[in-house]
Parts: structure tokens; C-alpha cells; sequence
């Protein structure tokens, strides 16, 4: 892959290239935003025909899925139940090396409450709420999840749908517009190895190879990026994580119609481009950045 550097100028002239290479393909959305474009060209660092099939199979992958990208809303009482067990919250500002923290964990312990396949709706709905929503300001270079195991018990891992993971794991790996830096477990339990032996076979060795397992109360997670940009439960300065999940319930809100309006995520099956574009959504895709 040609890496192209991210000066602003030339990423500009690109994406209106991509905007029009999009629109000659018929089976796509017709109203994909620029922002979301942006997205997905800085994701591929500029590369026009990476950036494609990076898109297309996003999309394909939706419409394979639709029970989990399409058919939603995050105001239907098993995605606010969610909310209510459980909070997905991108935090705030950007880490010195530019990159993304997003912070995962549970509220309320108790496992009869917790809904797997909820919680992977939400946290797309989540992610397609903030890149339709990244209109100013440069993005991210890299993304680096955090989940908090705190609270998370064998009775938690019975409630994991293999069919909801399994789809989880391959739109993360494989159509996600991000470039993934690190992965952050904390407060790890006890019979962690329970919980590896059912997810470690969805995730690919080098992906495997980016997360960093760290034991309850430790300090080691702050090796590798500030505990300042934490939210306070966690000794940092980024404000309440109750004030910082308000805002993007708020979000969630006023892009529901965004989120569950079908002509933005449904591909046109009737049509096809010159190219045979459909063609490319089946070919294996390595564009997922780790670095």
C-alpha cells in the first residue's frame, strides 16, 4: 500500500476524487457525507482504491448484518437498557502521539441485565454517531479502546452471543474506518483464560499482539498513554464519566434519525457499477492500519 503523507491540502484534492469515485458507484448510499469520506480516506492515509474497498466492505458487511446495523435505535428500550448497565464512551481530546481513547465498562454488575447483542449495537451506533460528527479539528492518527473488566463475571461471559461476537470481531478486524494502536484491559479477573478461550479465536494474531492486560488498581496502563485524559473515577482530569456519557447519550438522541434512517446504510442490490465493484466486497481485505 502507498502511504501518502496527511498534508491537509493534498487530502483535500483527494477526498473530492473519492467523492466521485463513490458516486459512480449506483449500489452505494447516495448521501454518504463528505465528513464520513474523510473518515475513510484518512483511514487508508489517502490511498483512493484502499479507501473504496474499505467502504464497500463496510457496507456489504451491514447489509450481511442488518439485524445489528441497520434494523436499530437508540432509543428502543434494549439499547437503553444498555445504556443504563454499561457505558461506551469515547473520551475526550487526543493523546500526545494523536491518538483516540475510548473507554468501555459496566455500571451495574449484575449479569441478568446485561444484553451482548445490545451492547455491540450501541457501541456501533456510538461509532457512527462520532464520525458523522467529526466536522472540525484534525482526526485522530490511531484508536486505542479501553475496557474495564471491573464487575465482569463468569455470568456475564454465559451471555455472549457467538453469532453477535463472531460478526463483532470481523467489522472491527477487517471494515472499521480506524487505525488501531493499542487495546487496554483493565481490572483483569482471575479466570481471564475463561474469557480468552472464547473470544482469542475471533481475533487475528496481530491484533492479538496489541493488547496489554493489566492486573486490578494498577498503574501500568499510564506507560502508555496519560492518566490525565481519564475521567476522574480513574484519577484523571477528563471530567465525570456520568457528565461524559450525558453528551453522548445526547448524541445518540439527536442522530437517531441519522442512525436508523435505512437509505443511509442500505445498498441498492438492483444495480451494479461499470466496474463491478461487487466484485472487490468479496476479496480478502487487509486495510485495517496497526501500527
Amino acid at each position: 500500500m502507498v502511504h501518502i503523507k496527511d498534508d491537509e491540502q493534498l487530502m483535500a484534492q483527494r477526498l473530492i476524487e473519492f467523492e466521485k469515485l463513490i458516486k459512480a458507484q449506483p449500489q452505494l448510499p447516495h448521501n454518504i457525507s463528505t465528513t464520513l469520506l474523510r473518515r475513510f480516506l484518512h483511514t487508508t492515509r489517502g490511498n483512493l482504491a484502499s479507501a473504496q474497498r474499505l467502504l464497500e466492505l463496510n457496507y456489504s458487511l451491514r447489509n450481511k448484518h442488518a439485524q445489528i446495523f441497520i434494523d436499530r435505535d437508540p432509543m428502543d428500550a434494549s439499547s437503553q437498557q444498555l445504556l443504563q448497565v454499561a457505558d461506551l464512551v469515547p473520551l475526550p481530546g487526543l493523546t500526545p502521539e494523536n491518538n483516540k481513547l475510548l473507554f468501555y465498562r459496566l455500571i451495574d454488575y449484575d449479569a441478568d441485565k446485561f444484553n451482548f447483542t445490545a451492547s455491540i449495537k450501541v457501541f456501533f451506533m456510538v461509532a457512527d454517531c462520532r464520525f458523522a460528527t467529526e466536522t472540525e479539528g484534525r482526526l485522530s492518527d490511531g484508536e486505542i479502546p479501553i475496557f474495564d473488566m471491573a464487575g465482569y463475571s463468569l455470568r456475564h461471559l454465559t451471555k455472549t452471543a457467538l453469532t453477535a461476537l463472531r460478526v463483532y470481531m470481523k467489522f472491527v478486524q477487517e471494515a472499521h474506518p480506524v487505525r488501531l494502536k493499542e487495546i487496554h484491559v483493565l481490572n483483569c479477573p482471575t479466570y481471564l483464560d475463561k474469557v480468552l478461550t472464547v473470544v482469542k479465536p475471533f481475533i487475528k494474531s496481530e491484533v492479538f499482539k496489541l493488547i496489554h492486560f493489566h492486573l486490578p488498581n494498577a498503574d501500568t496502563p499510564y506507560k502508555h498513554f496519560p492518566r490525565a485524559m481519564m475521567p476522574e473515577e480513574y484519577g484523571g482530569e477528563a471530567g465525570k464519566m456520568s457528565d461524559l456519557k450525558q453528551h453522548w447519550m445526547q448524541l445518540l438522541q439527536q442522530q437517531r434519525e441519522y442512525l436508523m434512517d435505512v437509505d443511509n446504510w442500505q445498498l441498492n442490490k438492483c444495480k451494479k457499477s461499470s466496474n463491478n465493484a461487487a466484485n472487490s466486497m468479496t476479496q480478502s481485505l487487509k486495510t485495517l492500519e496497526i501500527d
